[in-house]
């Protein structure tokens, strides 16, 4: 051991190496199945470097540790603000049995390393799983429940992803974090904060799905309750992170306290290399998240063109709804409805047209466009009846969008003319925008239209989506300029033979900041400075 400490200078760079190693010899289905990416030493210490130095015995917990590279950070750390730092209680839970023997030459490493400096390591690694041996957070109505839980002065985490049905007995004892399928990172994030003290700091690298969305809604209103978010870090490339992995993940870290933070420091990288030297803007927090709402949904802004995006759009009073617009989701589900399908034919009174995500494209409905065997068409028939919409006028867009499309928001124009049949399909993966008991006007379609593929929509969209799925409800929640602003949008886009983006973001750009608009403080003027034209 003592030849290990001189070879390796910290204990953070052997717990890297010894991860390493072990991803060399681990199949890919084995960590997707464990949900098990690893941290680089580079994303270890800056994460590490957020604790903040508090006595000279501190408490840590790693809910779901690998080789414990970020605890050994943040002590190290720790250390290296603290001289007087005297005792670290480690706390670990590692469920993979293969990586308890490695784990445990981390901890002797970090042991003699922290001797030399005087201080005392004792260590606990949990082979069980770290929701169910706490779930006794989620019944603190009685005294004694409550006096039995151990709380801890730093928790730090990259916790593993991967969904888990809503019947999986970690989301039943997670059941006030749960809506929808839930993936288990935010179950990680939810019991940790439970287990913090009162002047704790939880800091942990995750998908930034959370921010928004129906499915984590749960989690946010009881996450938000129990913790205050201090401090935000994204990396603004993708697929650089935890590339050893293979892994395509908007990440973010995120520092969050018991005591409530007035403001939020939110800081920019490219990818781990720039961590050095980050951008560094400070927000007041009731401005990236409205406490009074239910969804209580993060924006997350990382730059002046999405700070401008997000007081733009907060300006706006008016949803869809109030114009009697609604937002749905395409009723085919192709595999339960493939009696009804068909791939080649005509469309008549016995068949409609299917329409599907790859025939929108932006401001353009491509149809017939076959990919992959799709079927083009879907059978009218009583038993059909309930998956087919009325052939009326819609918007249609994408629910997904590739990671590396250069737009999160792809909608088209759909106006009834275009197919000679009184009914249509459209597949599961395409929300459609509709007016209920009655007709979106050409204006109307095409100034919406329009305004959903602006550069304007795209940015705001963003600062809160952080994953490729484009939910009805997230949608639903976006304001709009007034109802005769968007006509006058429309009324101009479908003047233009090719709508491209550029002409788009300069009609919207002199319309919403014509002189009536501006006069009645319906926007801030400013759209220049945040790219729309």
């Amino acid at each position: 051991m003592t030849d290990l400490v001189k070879k390796y200078p910290s204990p953070s760079g052997f717990a890297e190496k010894i991860a390493f190693e072990y991803a060399q010899k681990t199949t890919n289905a084995h960590k997707k199945e464990a949900g098990q990416f690893f941290t680089s030493k580079q994303i270890a210490d800056y994460m590490g470097s957020w604790g903040s130095s508090k006595s000279d015995k501190v408490s840590i917990l790693d809910p779901g540790c690998g080789t414990a590279i970020l605890s050994s950070a943040l002590i190290e750390s720790l250390v290296n603000k603290s001289p007087l730092l005297k005792a670290v209680k480690l706390t670990l839970f590692e469920t993979d049995e293969a990586l308890i023997p490695e784990l445990q030459k981390v901890t002797r490493f970090l042991s003699k390393w922290l001797s030399e400096r005087g201080v005392d390591l004792t260590t606990r690694i949990c082979q069980s799983d770290f929701i169910l041996e706490n779930s006794s957070v989620f019944r603190t109505g009685s005294l004694f429940v409550t006096s039995e839980i151990e709380c801890y002065d730093y928790i730090i985490s990259n916790p593993p992803y991967f969904k888990i049905s809503k019947s999986d007995k970690r989301a039943v004892v997670a059941k006030d974090l749960v809506h929808g399928q839930p993936n288990i990172y935010s179950l990680f994030m939810g019991v940790s904060a439970k287990l913090l003290k009162p002047d704790g700091e939880l800091i942990f690298i995750t998908p930034r799905s959370f921010a928004a969305g129906n499915y984590f809604k749960a989690f946010r209103q009881v996450f938000f309750k129990d913790v205050s978010l201090a401090a935000i870090h994204i990396f603004e490339s993708r697929n650089k992170m935890f590339k050893n992995d293979n892994v395509l993940q908007e990440n973010i870290i995120i520092k969050a306290t018991k005591q409530i933070n007035t403001q939020i420091k939110i800081t920019t990288s490219e990818c781990e290399q720039g961590l050095t030297s980050p951008t560094e803007r400070f927000f007041d927090t009731e401005a990236l998240i409205d406490f009074k709402s239910e969804d209580k949904v993060l924006f997350i802004p990382s730059n002046e063109n999405e700070e401008k995006a997000i007081k733009l759009f907060k300006s706006w009073k008016n949803a869809l709804t109030d114009y009697n617009i609604n937002i749905s989701t395409g009723p085919v589900v192709a595999f339960r409805c493939k009696q009804f399908l068909k791939e080649d034919g005509e469309i008549n009174t016995s068949y409609a047209p299917l329409i599907w995500l790859h025939n929108i494209k932006e401001m353009e409905l491509v149809y017939p466009l076959k990919k992959g065997g799709k079927e083009g068409l879907i059978a009218i028939s009583e038993e059909s009846q309930k998956v087919l919409l009325r052939n009326k006028n819609y918007i249609l867009i994408r629910r997904f969008s590739s990671k590396d499309d250069k737009s999160r928001l792809v909608c088209c124009p759909y106006f009834a003319s275009s197919f000679d049949s009184e009914m249509i399909g459209l597949e599961n993966h395409i929300n459609y925008i509709h007016r209920p008991g009655g007709e979106l006007s050409e204006n109307e379609i095409w100034g919406i239209s329009a305004l959903y593929n602006s550069t304007l929509f795209d940015t705001y969209f963003r600062t809160f989506n952080g994953n490729t799925q484009v939910g009805a409800t997230e949608l639903k929640q976006i304001k709009m300029p007034l109802l005769e602003d968007i006509i006058r949008i429309g009324s101009k886009v479908k003047k233009l033979k090719i709508p491209n983006k550029q002409t788009i973001d300069k009609i919207i750009h002199e319309i919403l900041n014509s002189t009536t608009h501006v006069e009645n403080h319906r926007s801030t003027g400013d759209f220049k400075s945040i790219g729309v034209a």
